[in-house]
């Protein structure tokens, strides 16, 4: 048993919450079925699925014009999955392998992090003492730092009606 947001999730409630995700994923990026539709039938974590989708992240944002249609909807996705159930298992937490598998990623590559006004406001970035912000495992604190004052001055690009 699983005890998720105050409740316990026993293995059907989990095979469900499975589900939704794939469904979901499913619903959201029909277009990379075909390409995710293995991590989804063979696996029992998200990590393989969300592997597959930063490729395709990566790729939406390297073509000429990039995939604004396919970075939107995965943002999206993101999010979902960061709405759902908490689980005490980093295995399944869709909040943590967001954070590990996507978002900490993104400051890696160029024009991802040129395009993340858009997306991030600074405030998002804010974290409580002694906690570090999920950009900030692949980055030095330099590197930090200027992301900050990247986003700052750029906050008139921030839209919050993308996510």
């Amino acid at each position: 048993m699983n005890d998720v947001a105050g409740w316990t999730l026993g293995n059907e409630e989990r095979t469900a919450t499975m589900e939704r995700w794939r469904e979901k994923a499913r619903e959201m990026l029909p277009e990379l079925a075909s390409r995710f539709e293995p991590a989804l039938e063979n696996v029992d974590s998200p990590y393989t699925l969300w592997s597959e989708l930063w490729g395709a992240f990566e790729e939406a944002y390297d073509k000429a014009p990039p995939d604004e249609s396919l970075i939107r909807r995965i943002y999206q996705y993101s999010a979902w999955c960061c709405d759902q159930p908490r689980s005490n298992r980093a295995d399944d937490d869709l909040l943590t392998c967001v954070s590990v598998s996507f978002y900490e990623h993104i400051p890696r590559h160029p024009k991802a992090r040129d395009d993340m006004p858009r997306w991030w406001q600074r405030a998002d970035l804010a974290v409580g003492p002694g906690e570090r912000h999920v950009f900030e495992y692949f980055l030095d604190a330099e590197q930090f730092a200027e992301l900050k004052k990247f986003l700052e001055y750029e906050r008139d690009r921030y839209d919050p009606d993308l996510w």
